[in-house]
C-alpha cells in the first residue's frame, strides 16, 4: 500500500521509548482497523530487513553463478 507523504512521519521518541534510528509513523486513521490509528516502525528494524533482502539477492545471484546460468 502507497502512502500520501502527509500521513508520514518520523520522530526519535515513540510511545515513551527512544532509538537513535527513529521511527517511521504512518497514519492508519482512514483505515478501518479496530483501534488502530498508527503504525510505527523502527528504522534499524527497516534497516535489519533492507539487508537481510540484500543478502538474499546476493544468495541467488551466487547459486545462479554456480549452476551456469
Amino acid at each position: 500500500m502507497r502512502f500520501p507523504k502527509q500521513r508520514l512521519a518520523f520522530t526519535q521518541v515513540y510511545d515513551g521509548k527512544s532509538s537513535p534510528h527513529g521511527y517511521i509513523l504512518l497514519d492508519l486513521k482512514g483505515i478501518d482497523i479496530e483501534g488502530v490509528t498508527s503504525l510505527a516502525l523502527a528504522l534499524e528494524d527497516i534497516d535489519a530487513c533492507r539487508a537481510a533482502g540484500d543478502k538474499q539477492e546476493e544468495e541467488k545471484q551466487r547459486v545462479r553463478d554456480l549452476l551456469g546460468g
